[in-house]
């Protein structure tokens, strides 16, 4: 059995203020600006443009001492872990907002924020000054209340218990003059508009002529409204207090102050009855200092409460160390939101009304609950528990165990089929599923389960964390040389490749590449872990387009090299093969055959590859020579009477001109000898005095261009044509 003795002891608590929002982040506690719009733009238009904006819209985690107070103030408020800063120190006449918008209850009816303002102060008039604002709004963007809901203060505004900084500006070379304020707290009285949606704005802006800066850092809370009394037990005195962060306030009973004009006062209880209503005319700090409002207490007898708890166990006395004792909570609650702090006596504790504790070693321990109201008084009870030594012995396992990270649980632990339950610690009471995690260097408990537990014993995890392989995570090749899995370039020992993610069926190394994506990971060899995570390569295979005609037939001339270089393009890099799937290409130099057909790939120059497809092309051989009959009679026979080009016909790529005596074009043509185009004596070009007419008897001189192959120069071809016109 426990062993119990029992002490009763009352204390008092005293609440100094209020320790978490009650409106979502605004207080940027989430690290982030969730709840918040921000907003930049200029001196005169500071909203134009919605959204946060680094280095302007700026939480701050970590607090440090503003060089532009000359070290002084803290970028965070005393008491808090975060805080905006809203504008920067570059100038630039920069504008910045910062609006929280909330839905105004009972319970966050008071909105307290917190400031501090650093602004550099050029000596402009005051409309033109670096400055820093606060507007409160209703949803339509109308201020609330003139006195209460606007507060404005520019550099070296009076009554602003500024502080001077000159601080050598390094932006400017130049020694400027910076007014700043220490942290200043501001509570503003919602309680009139529960029910409706409001809006808070917060503006910092520069001067209006671009070279001063100015900036604030904030921070801002929400809380209920409402006043505390603080009258514990047999106390002769008791103590009113009201909410933080208002500048002034004045406690009155009957129309006449009491007390101090402060937030907390204390009174003497013998002199006011039981009932008695106490106001507080709390003023808010805000440009005109008439920003008031009154709150109500009635003085209530003394708080009493007397805690009380007992202990159970299932297990027997000499088994009891290691094992969840349950304190259960038999305190009579008379109290609303009462807290709960347990001290266990061996150095740790609790704030559950019902905690489950464990207890590692023997001995007797004095175990304290304490009850706490909302006004802060508190009472206690102290009990004697003592606790056996535990005869179940620790657990027997393998302390050189390794897991792979893959698989990596505690049902992977040997535990040479002992019953066994894990604990994240030697003291805790929840037992970890067996299907948890391991970590690696983490430590794990164990212990004995027979009913009871026993002694824990230390299990250190090594979990073998196996990066994944390393290689470029978007790999080319070309379709042409049909590469597969094994051709993928990674660095990693036992790689093994699949189609997905999740996969656990290895692909063959033989495995064609496709246009798609694949996963590898690496294999430890020593003891066949593989990477949890997966290296991604996309394979793009590159099949260049090939625009030759397909079968399509190559003449050429009797007399040219008849070798594959004669069936290049000059505008196509090509490569030629002698049957449609030959794998090896043939030389430039290789000889070719008329009615022969071969076959032509292209090759792309910036992906080093060529396409799959291959046009035919059969070769032909012609005569290529031309044969010029120079002389046509203009005597309306018919017989010799155009200009006669034998072979023309099989170059359709070709230019004639005709010349007179004197050195004058008198025709020109392309195409000549194709579709009945002849020169027939009459003149088409030029400058001829009779043009479109039948050229005069005499010698004329042509030149003849054309082309014997596709990718061979132009032919020149020159000579004389007599004219007979006996016309």
């Amino acid at each position: 059995m426990l062993n119990i003795h029992l002490l009763i002891v009352a204390l008092l608590f005293v609440n100094l203020g209020f320790s978490q929002s009650e409106c979502y982040n605004s207080d940027f506690s989430t690290g982030t600006f969730s709840g918040w719009e921000g907003y930049t733009g200029l001196y005169h238009t500071p909203n134009v443009r919605k959204g946060i904006v680094d280095n302007r819209h700026k939480i701050l985690t970590v607090s440090s001492f503003d060089p532009r107070t000359c070290y002084q103030l803290t970028t965070i408020p005393p008491g808090e872990n975060f805080s905006v800063r809203l504008g920067n120190e570059l100038g630039g006449s920069e504008a910045e907002m910062l609006v929280y918008t909330m839905d105004v209850t009972p319970e966050n009816s008071i909105f307290l924020y917190k400031y501090a303002i650093v602004i550099e102060d050029p000596g402009h008039i005051p409309e033109e000054q670096p400055e820093f604002s606060v507007q409160i709004t209703d949803a339509t963007g109308k201020t609330i209340d003139p006195l209460c809901g606007a507060y404005k203060v520019y550099a070296g505004q009076a009554d602003q218990d500024f502080n001077t900084c000159h601080y050598d500006n390094p932006l400017t070379y130049k020694k400027s003059t910076v007014r700043w304020t220490k942290w200043n707290t501001v509570g503003i009285n919602l309680s009139a508009y529960i029910g409706t949606t409001v809006k808070i704005e917060f503006t910092t802006k520069d001067c209006a002529f671009i070279q001063h800066f100015g900036y604030a850092y904030i921070s801002a809370k929400c809380a209920k409204l409402k006043a505390d009394l603080k009258l514990c037990g047999n106390d002769t005195s008791f103590e009113l207090s009201a909410p933080y962060g208002f500048s002034k306030y004045l406690w009155t009973y009957k129309g006449q102050p009491v007390g101090l004009a402060e937030r907390t006062t204390s009174l003497s209880l013998a002199a006011y009855p039981e009932g008695a209503i106490f106001e507080c005319t709390m003023t808010a700090f805000s440009n005109s200092n008439v920003c008031e409002s009154k709150i109500q207490i009635t003085l209530t007898k003394p708080a009493n409460i007397t805690p009380l708890f007992e202990t159970t166990t299932s297990c027997i006395t000499e088994q009891i160390a290691f094992n969840p004792i349950i304190f259960e909570n038999k305190t009579v609650i008379n109290y609303p939101n009462l807290k709960w702090n347990w001290d266990f006596g061996d150095g740790t504790t609790s704030n559950e009304k019902d905690p489950k504790h464990v207890f590692v070693s023997s001995g007797t321990y004095s175990v304290k609950l304490t009850a706490e109201t909302e006004s802060g008084c508190s009472f206690n009870i102290i009990k004697d528990i003592f606790i056996d030594n535990n005869l179940i012995s620790e657990p027997v396992l393998d302390p050189n165990q390794i897991f792979c990270t893959q698989n990596a649980t505690i049902s992977a632990i040997n535990t040479n089929n002992q019953n066994l339950k894990w604990f994240s610690s030697i003291t805790s009471s929840t037992e970890l599923p067996t299907t948890t995690a391991l970590i690696d260097k983490t430590t794990y408990y164990a212990a004995i389960n027979n009913g009871c537990l026993g002694r824990r014993l230390a299990f250190v995890a090594s979990v073998l964390n196996i990066p994944p392989p390393i290689g470029d995570d978007t790999q080319y090749f070309c379709a042409i040389d049909r590469p597969k899995l094994a051709d993928l370039v990674v660095k990693g020992t036992g790689i093994k490749w699949f189609e997905n993610v999740t996969d656990v069926n290895a692909l063959n190394t033989s495995t064609p590449l496709t246009n798609a994506t694949y996963y590898a990971l690496q294999t430890d060899l020593k003891t066949g872990c593989e990477s949890k995570d997966r290296l991604k390569v996309n394979v793009v295979l590159q099949n260049p387009a090939n625009f030759l005609a397909s079968g399509y037939k190559k003449e050429l001339c009797l007399d040219d090299e008849l070798v594959i270089r004669s069936l290049r393009d000059e505008n196509t890099e090509m490569i030629f093969y002698d049957s449609e799937n030959a794998i090896s290409p043939l030389s430039d130099s290789s000889p070719i055959r008329s009615g022969s057909t071969y076959y032509a790939a292209t090759y792309d120059p910036k992906t080093n590859c060529e396409s799959i497809k291959r046009a035919a092309i059969l070769v032909s051989t012609i005569k290529c020579d031309l044969i010029v009959y120079n002389s046509i009679t203009i005597d309306g026979n018919n017989i010799n009477n155009y200009f006669v080009i034998k072979n023309i016909e099989f170059f359709p790529e070709n230019t004639v001109e005709i010349y007179n005596r004197f050195g004058q074009l008198v025709y020109k043509t392309a195409k000549y000898g194709i579709n009945e185009n002849y020169f027939y004596g009459e003149a088409n070009a030029g400058e001829v005095f009779q043009k479109s007419k039948k050229l005069s008897t005499g010698s004329y001189f042509y030149i003849i261009n054309f082309k014997k192959t596709v990718s061979s120069e132009n032919n020149l071809q020159k000579g004389f044509l007599y004219i007979s016109n006996n016309e």
